[in-house]
């Protein structure tokens, strides 16, 4: 397994699709900040976004996708300075059930968009999440990185246009694979991926992640590390510091902690199994590590979870 498929393995991803709208201008909504990460897709016209505190609105054409990953609040626009109102006033009684159309306007230029969201496990932190930014723009016309997300988009569209029994679920597995494949074209489109992501994206470090995330277990060092990237050992820790913004093994210990705390919490293995899983012979050793890192002891996190 690759490091980002097993960093999106445990985030237990969910989501779907609050509603599509087809406006006319002059429309707009004020979106507040919300727990979970929210999403736009224009399908049809000009669209204008506005992040709270920023002073430049961005353009969406046709195409284009939003992803505000920590929820923060926005303006979606026709216009940067049209009026913009709540969305509970726009949608009144649609649900995940009721696909049916938001018709909202003044009759001006039409556009069509798709609003949905994604939802993690927040419990823990994500070196993943902790990296992204506050919004995330992919543009329709980078067709050669984005055909496979455009069409996740144009089977989610379909899907509900024409909503038949099963469409929830069906758009919810949707909305799973459409956030992975927003995550790869992030990593392609960015010149320097941020956090981890970059580490990950680089041809040589991408190899020692791999390794750390296929076989977390192993007895791993700066060196063997530095050697599974085919680089030498002051090379890499200063490249993956450069890129991370962590060392090598801090990533790597905080990324067993967090899969050995799954473990306390979901299974009934051993502290001796947890701990051996984690790369640690002694229990003494994994407890101390454990609790260094997530502040609570392995014994105190398996009770929580009872």
């Amino acid at each position: 397994m690759d490091a980002l498929t097993d960093i999106l393995g445990s985030l237990h991803l969910g989501g779907g699709i609050y509603f599509r709208c087809e406006l006319t201008a002059p429309w707009g909504m004020d979106i507040g900040e919300t727990p979970v990460a929210e999403f736009h897709v224009v399908t049809r016209g000009t669209c204008w976004i506005k992040l709270a505190g920023e002073a430049e609105p961005v353009c969406l054409n046709a195409g284009d996708l939003v992803v505000f990953p920590h929820g923060h609040a926005h303006l979606f626009l026709d216009a940067p300075d049209s009026k913009a109102i709540p969305p509970a006033e726009l949608i009144g009684d649609r649900t995940i059930e009721n696909y049916g159309p938001v018709r909202y306007g003044g009759g001006g230029s039409p556009a069509n968009v798709l609003c949905g969201y994604f939802e993690f496990d927040r419990k823990t932190r994500s070196p993943l999440l902790d990296a992204l930014p506050a919004f995330i723009h992919l543009k329709g016309t980078d067709a050669t990185e984005l055909n496979w997300l455009q069409t996740t988009i144009n089977f989610i569209s379909h899907e509900v246009r024409h909503a038949r029994p099963g469409t929830a679920a069906v758009v919810n597995r949707l909305v799973e694979v459409l956030f992975t494949q927003i995550m790869r074209a992030y990593i392609e489109q960015s010149v320097t991926p941020p956090g981890i992501l970059g580490a990950i994206a680089d041809p040589k470090l991408g190899l020692a992640m791999n390794a750390m995330h296929q076989r977390p277990e192993n007895s791993w060092s700066v060196d063997t590390l530095a050697q599974e990237a085919g680089m030498s050992r002051t090379a890499f820790s200063q490249r993956f510091h450069a890129l991370a913004g962590q060392t090598p093994m801090h990533y790597l210990t905080m990324w067993r902690m967090q899969k050995a705390r799954k473990m306390l919490e979901t299974s009934n293995l051993s502290m001796q199994a947890i701990a051996e899983s984690a790369g640690y012979q002694s229990e003494a050793a994994f407890g101390k590590a454990f609790k260094k890192c997530l502040g609570v002891s392995p014994g105190a996190c398996r009770r929580s979870a009872i």
